[in-house]
């Protein structure tokens, strides 16, 4: 579990909530399931954490990291598609957040282009 900033646990079951809401119900997470919540324990590994680290490194907008998680994980077209709303979603809470940032809109806006892009090809 990774501390916040507001000293709250920020626990699996919490990005999987995120990324539920993000997809907006087209997406369900196995991470919000109340058994693997309980079978999980701190020693637990992810057979394949590629699909994983692909959606954390998109939710902290590092789009190159995104890229190299998704050209090894084993589900790219879903994992495009993930990555493709999560920019979208940033995009749009960042002009929501009254912090309009041109260079930042356009940084989210080609990196949700580019993993469009990348699922057309795939």
């Amino acid at each position: 579990k990774l501390l916040t900033r507001f000293d709250r646990a920020v626990s699996l079951r919490d990005v999987g909530e995120l990324m539920e809401r993000i997809m907006e119900g087209t997406f369900h997470s196995f991470l919000t399931q109340e058994k693997y919540n309980q079978d999980m324990r701190e020693d637990d590994r992810f057979d394949n954490p590629y699909d994983l680290m692909m959606i954390y490194s998109a939710l902290i907008d590092a789009p190159d990291m995104a890229k190299f998680f998704w050209e090894n994980s084993r589900t790219p077209i879903a994992t495009s598609l993930i990555a493709h709303k999560i920019f979208l979603f940033l995009d749009k809470m960042e002009s929501q957040w009254a912090r309009v940032d041109e260079e930042m809109t356009e940084k989210l806006e080609t990196s949700a282009r580019e993993f469009e892009n990348w699922l057309v090809d795939s």
